[in-house]
């Protein structure tokens, strides 16, 4: 069980206008020397919605996304760009402190989305 932001963000114009088609989005990290700006994502939490007589009718999550540019106008560009996206079908939760650029010199913008997917 995945959280379907993969899919989401894919099926976005604007998203892919920035961040590539396919869209630069990975789980966890990033493939080394991949190309500015793109956006990794983890799970941060989640559970089924609770039913009393039938199975869970859908599947919230929390999603982690960080979005990394080359400086911070590029970052915030393509972090606008997803939250656009994701407040579709989801919304924000929180913004997160700056993420550690591991030795790219990359600057990166998190924040945490809640997503709900119907079986």
């Amino acid at each position: 069980m995945v959280p379907l932001i993969q899919p989401l963000l894919q099926g976005d114009a604007e998203v892919r206008r920035v961040l590539g088609d396919p869209i630069r989005v990975y789980p966890n990290t990033a493939p080394q020397d991949t190309a500015l700006p793109y956006a990794t994502w983890t799970t941060a939490g989640g559970a089924p919605i609770g039913a009393l007589s039938d199975r869970p009718p859908a599947d919230g999550w929390r999603v982690r996304l960080t979005v990394w540019g080359k400086d911070t106008r590029q970052a915030n560009e393509a972090a606008m760009t997803v939250r656009d996206a994701v407040e579709e079908v989801g919304s924000i939760e929180s913004y997160n402190p700056p993420p550690d650029d591991d030795d790219t010199g990359a600057f990166g913008i998190s924040f945490d989305v809640r997503l709900l997917h119907i079986r």
